[in-house]
């Protein structure tokens, strides 16, 4: 009887099991379809590191990694005994693993329960003490270590019963045996006979209950982690998915994604692996600044949002003609979130199943600003990047004024310079080098090294436009691909190949975008550059630098393109300069507050850029080093903020040019 009753609950848990994942499968089949089939080698080694080898759960959350990696290798270990177990109902004496290799997994299972036990101890601390701010302890979280915990008990009620029957192996199993003297000693035959039986459904019925119940929570990981790691982004971080604004289906009335079909179905599979741990929330600088967005809420509702929309497509309602809600909205995901991200990367950065929070947020901004719903100084500013290709709508003949008065230095268009190819680079000193007194100091002095480095090296000069970059942040697709066309063909007309870029986000935009549009160059931040002059010796920084300097990796230059070495490398060849690392460097560098076209949009108290600058402050440096214009005027305002203007805030390419003109001052 027993075997009939086991195989008919496993042919109905499985049934049902297998519907719901049927179903999931409907629902991410709403969403758009893209290609995730490429590099498969590739993939399966993404797999390896980060699902089997859990290298991102463990990294900067070492407790909290600690017990997921003992709770997943454990469960992988225990899986074979459940389904020895499971099989065993129908067939008894079934095993998986014969002879005497199964009493040596008997002893590995036995240590491995009691370390999920440990494990689950462990997260009950991260829970409550440790990962407190950032956890969401609901009642999913607590069912879910509750059945765990159930499983492991009810696990060792069994061998233990058996111990104490004497059929079981007290040698291979030495924890079991523990449980065996504590809860089974001196127990009758009947007794034992009925635990044992006891236990045994019992694991049973929370093992199957556990199996339907994942589906309905956000451990739904459990099943999606693999895929969704597997199919995650392998293209450049910092590169935004175009939109084909030429091949437009008859059916489209929008852009962007308002609805759930305008997602594609690996933003819905994200949506269902969010495990809620909330790393991306806890590094997400709007959420430290007290500003609406959580990362992990905006995944969160696309979750529910795809569960309540998805149910209505798949009963037909959507092609009868019903009116679905769009998410970005009240009821679902707020403008005001949307508009708080500064698109640092940091949540795609630290999430452990590789989501990507922000694409989501770029998406929904799209469809609200292709609808026509940015205003105030955001608005003006694609304004002003449509009439005169700069966000401050200065007259285009006067960007880059400066460079006429630069002695040797050649301007492509001008004076017969005509073919970018006579030169080794051609320097893209983007519109804060144009036109900001700032950022044509910061231009100026990479100019001077790289003359001084006898590079051989263009401008565009008053040729060039804005990159698009804030544009695309913002949502305005068409307006960004305008600007990059124009300036890929200006380029191309110029035969350009290599450019030196100093602005993290014209870099980013340029090395990683422009490729979508016929745009491939070769592209080098300034802060690579200038550390292979200085090490080929062509750059000599000699005068002594004797001040504590901090440096901050921008968001675009670190995070996105992993450029993180380079910059120190300059600062650290200067003579007497003490290099101070901040507590939340390289790839956790926290955002100065302007990606994202945040920088032309106005902000609420408390700022991002105060939050980092009091950062700043602690470590009591001379002076603040940077490698982007945002975040050298970030800063400046910070410390105006502050009250503390005794801090300066130095490009690096500042920073060296003083130590270096020493030498040519010296030579002279």
């Amino acid at each position: 009887m027993k075997p009939i009753i086991m195989a008919f609950l496993i042919i109905f848990a499985f049934g049902f099991f297998f519907y719901n994942i049927y179903t999931l499968i409907k629902v991410l089949r709403i969403g758009k379809y893209e290609m995730r089939f490429d590099n498969i080698p590739e993939r399966i080694k993404k797999v390896l590191i980060y699902v089997f080898g859990q290298k991102r759960l463990v990294k900067n959350y070492t407790f909290a990694g600690t017990a997921h990696f003992m709770i997943f290798w454990g469960f992988v270990i225990i899986t074979i005994g459940t389904i020895e177990m499971l099989m065993g109902g129908v067939f008894p004496g079934f095993r998986l693993i014969p002879g005497e290799a199964h009493s040596v997994y008997e002893f590995i299972l036995d240590i491995v329960q009691l370390l999920v036990l440990v494990a689950i101890g462990m997260g009950i601390i991260n829970r409550t003490i440790i990962g407190k701010r950032r956890e969401v302890n609901g009642l999913d979280a607590i069912v879910v270590l509750g059945l765990i915990f159930g499983l492991m008990i009810t696990a060792f009620g069994v061998t233990g019963s058996a111990i104490a029957m004497g059929t079981g192996e007290p040698s291979w199993q030495p924890v079991s045996s523990v449980f065996a003297s504590l809860f089974f000693n001196g127990m009758s035959k009947d007794g034992l006979i009925f635990s044992n039986e006891f236990f045994w459904w019992f694991h049973i019925f929370i093992v199957l209950g556990f199996l339907n119940y994942l589906p309905y929570s956000k451990h739904s990981h459990v099943f999606t982690a693999i895929p969704n790691v597997f199919f995650q982004n392998l293209k450049p971080r910092g590169a935004l998915n175009p939109i084909d604004f030429e091949d437009v289906p008859d059916d489209i009335d929008h852009f962007g994604a308002g609805k759930l079909e305008d997602f594609t179905w690996k933003d819905i599979l994200d949506a269902y692996t969010c495990t809620e741990c909330g790393r991306c929330t806890d590094n997400c600088p709007a959420w430290h600044t007290e500003k609406p967005l959580s990362p992990r809420e905006i995944v969160v509702k696309l979750r529910h949002y795809a569960s309540s929309e998805g149910t209505q497509y798949l009963n037909g309602d959507a092609a009868n003609g019903a009116e679905l809600e769009d998410i970005p909205g009240p009821d679902w995901v707020t403008e005001d979130e949307l508009w708080a991200c500064t698109s640092c990367n940091a949540c795609v950065e630290q999430c452990p199943l590789f989501i990507d929070q922000m694409g989501k947020i770029m998406e929904m901004r799209r469809f609200l600003t292709l609808e026509g719903r940015l205003t105030g100084p955001a608005g003006k500013t694609l304004q002003k990047l449509q009439q005169q290709g700069n966000p401050w709508g200065f007259s285009e003949s006067d960007r880059a004024k400066w460079v006429s008065e630069v002695e040797g230095l050649n301007v492509l268009g001008e004076d017969g310079v005509e073919d970018a190819t006579e030169f080794d680079f051609v320097y893209w000193m983007g519109c804060y080098g144009g036109y900001d007194p700032r950022g044509q100091n910061i231009a100026q002095s990479v100019v001077s090294l790289l003359q001084q480095a006898g590079v051989k090296f263009a401008v565009l000069g008053p040729k060039e436009k804005c990159t698009g970059d804030p544009a695309r942040r913002l949502g305005e697709e068409a307006l960004y691909q305008m600007l990059a066309t124009e300036n890929i063909e200006n380029m191309n007309n110029f035969k350009v190949k290599k450019v030196i870029a100093n602005c993290p986000h014209c870099f980013n935009t340029i090395k990683n975008e422009y490729p979508q549009f016929g745009g491939d160059f070769e592209v080098i931040n300034h802060t690579q550059l200038l550390s292979d002059l200085v090490d080929q010796g062509k750059l000599k920084p000699t005068k002594e630098v004797n001040e504590d300097v901090v440096y901050h990796d921008p968001c675009y230059l670190g995070r996105y393109n992993r450029v993180f070495d380079a910059p120190r490398k300059v600062l650290k060849s200067i003579p007497g300069l003490n290099l101070v690392e901040l507590d939340r460097n390289r790839e956790k560098s926290f955002c100065c507050g302007a990606g994202g076209g945040k920088i032309w949009m106005e902000e609420e108290a408390p700022r991002v850029n105060w939050n980092r600058f009091e950062e700043i402050e602690a470590k009591k440096p001379d002076s603040v080093a940077v490698a982007c214009y945002f975040c050298d005027t970030m800063f400046e305002d910070a410390a105006k903020q502050a009250g503390n203007e005794d801090i300066e805030i130095k490009d690096i390419s500042v920073i060296l040019r003083e130590s270096v003109e020493a030498e040519s001052k010296a030579q002279d």
